[in-house]
């Protein structure tokens, strides 16, 4: 028996279910270390976050808006004649029709 325990004494590879566990250990560490470093990783990600906290700031601004314009048009109702309302919009987003010509000063 003491043989065996002197020779199992050295440091001999861990075989078994406990190997396996340190060999995924170790390679779990890795992935982590490199996703840490990697331009694509983690750091791209918190990128990523901010740019969406962004554009939902940017959201929620343009549904106030939204909301705003439809008011608008609620209180304006039927009364509003339609070829005025055309010509409005058309100023507005810059439209013309294809009979008419469009100058810009500026």
């Amino acid at each position: 028996m003491r043989g065996r325990l002197a020779q199992g004494a050295g440091r001999a590879p861990l075989r078994g279910p406990l190997g396996l566990i340190w060999a995924a250990a170790g390679l779990s560490l890795a992935l982590v270390l490199l996703s840490l470093a990697d331009p694509r990783g983690v750091g791209r990600l918190s990128l990523l976050r901010r740019d969406v906290a962004r554009a939902e700031a940017a959201n929620a601004g343009l549904h106030a808006r939204n909301a705003e314009l439809s008011r608008t048009v609620q209180k304006l109702g039927t009364k509003v004649d339609p070829r005025t309302l055309e010509r409005a919009a058309r100023e507005q987003l810059g439209f013309v029709k294809q009979d008419q010509l469009l100058f810009k000063f500026e």
